[in-house]
């Protein structure tokens, strides 16, 4: 039996439009939860970008769907947020609105303590950008038992918007070797027309900036807390002292996998048991990538990499990863047994603490 718990943001008097749902398996793992926090969380574009805003939010949503779906299936528990209606796509405004940190800590503890959930068991798993929310409630108070950064965290929060969308101004000024045609979408054709104009809005931390055309305009919200050098995130991982699992695609072009080696040597500095899986040929949402550098460039560009499947190994290994947690939370100096596979390179596991 799929049981599902709901639990509003009442932010305004409207009716909002994410809300946040507990999943829970009828044969629900002893204490296991898992709390999902998405790339989306400081909203679609141009953070989630490049493309339409529907496709992003589309893309992101078919990949968190699809993650909680198997976590499910194997009796996890899952906490994260969805839309209350599957065709609606959310303002960034309504996204920022909802995904305020007290907010988020105060309904994350209310709909655990409504279900007998103890939140010192539980796993915060951070895609993306929510790796940042990830810290930032950790900061607030929250403390489970273990994390999973999936796809990292971006070193220099700046990068983001060069990191997603230089390579297609690159291309299509003839500054690449990429040769194959990409037809670019208004939204992502209006933001690399107006790349300068960006950068300088984020050194002068403008809020908000509003590029357009005659016949349309894009919206980009800039929160001050992601520019802030406070809660930069060298500053934020800081604060995180549980067993972590960093988990990267080789093949991500959105977060560069030496990202993986910048958060491990920085959790390592306070975390004893910290491990990192180098998943091969995987791009941001863990989708099987063509090994050719242009044929992965063209899919991701073209965001025809949507269609591919999520590489099965990154969610066994996550799922390892919380069961050896949740098994060996009270013992000292066990290892979780995540095996070697032929998808996996550059692992390095160490013993979990309490």
């Amino acid at each position: 039996m799929h049981l599902m718990y709901t639990m509003v943001a009442q932010i305004h008097n409207n009716i909002p439009s994410l809300q946040w749902n507990l999943t829970q398996p009828e044969n629900r793992s002893e204490g296991a939860l898992i709390i999902v926090l998405p790339d989306w969380v400081y909203g679609l574009i141009p953070y989630c970008g490049p493309g339409l805003r529907k496709d992003v939010w589309f893309r992101e949503n078919a990949f968190l769907n699809e993650v909680c779906r198997f976590f499910y299936d194997h009796g996890i528990a899952t906490l994260h947020l969805i839309p209350k209606n599957p065709e609606y796509v959310p303002s960034d405004e309504e996204i920022i609105t909802v995904t305020q940190i007290p907010t988020v800590y105060s309904v994350i503890k209310n709909i655990a303590q409504e279900n007998s959930y103890n939140l010192n068991k539980s796993v915060i798993m951070g895609h993306g950008l929510g790796t940042r929310m990830l810290c930032e409630i950790v900061s607030f108070g929250l403390r489970p038992a273990g994390f999973i950064i999936a796809n990292g965290i971006y070193s220099d929060i700046d990068s983001i918007i060069s990191q997603k969308y230089l390579p297609y101004k690159q291309i299509n000024s003839g500054l690449s070797d990429f040769r194959r045609q990409i037809s670019l979408d208004p939204d992502t054709s209006l933001i690399i027309q107006n790349l300068g104009r960006i950068h300088r809005a984020i050194r002068k931390k403008t809020k908000r900036v509003r590029i357009r055309e005659p016949d349309r305009f894009v919206d980009l919200l800039f929160p001050s807390s992601l520019f802030s050098q406070k809660t930069s995130p060298a500053v934020l991982l800081s604060v995180l002292d549980a067993p972590s699992l960093i988990i990267h695609g080789s093949g991500n072009l959105d977060i560069p996998v030496s990202n993986a080696f910048f958060l491990e040597t920085k959790l390592k500095q306070k975390i004893s048991s910290v491990s990192r899986i180098i998943m091969l040929d995987c791009d941001h949402w863990f989708r099987e990538m063509p090994h050719e550098m242009d044929d992965r460039i063209y899919q991701r560009l073209s965001g025809t990499c949507v269609q591919n499947p999520i590489n099965q190994v990154f969610l066994q290994n996550c799922r390892t990863f919380i069961e050896n947690l949740q098994k060996f939370k009270l013992q000292k100096n066990i290892s979780p047994p995540i095996s070697p596979n032929s998808g996996v390179f550059n692992q390095q596991v160490q013993s979990l603490s309490g």
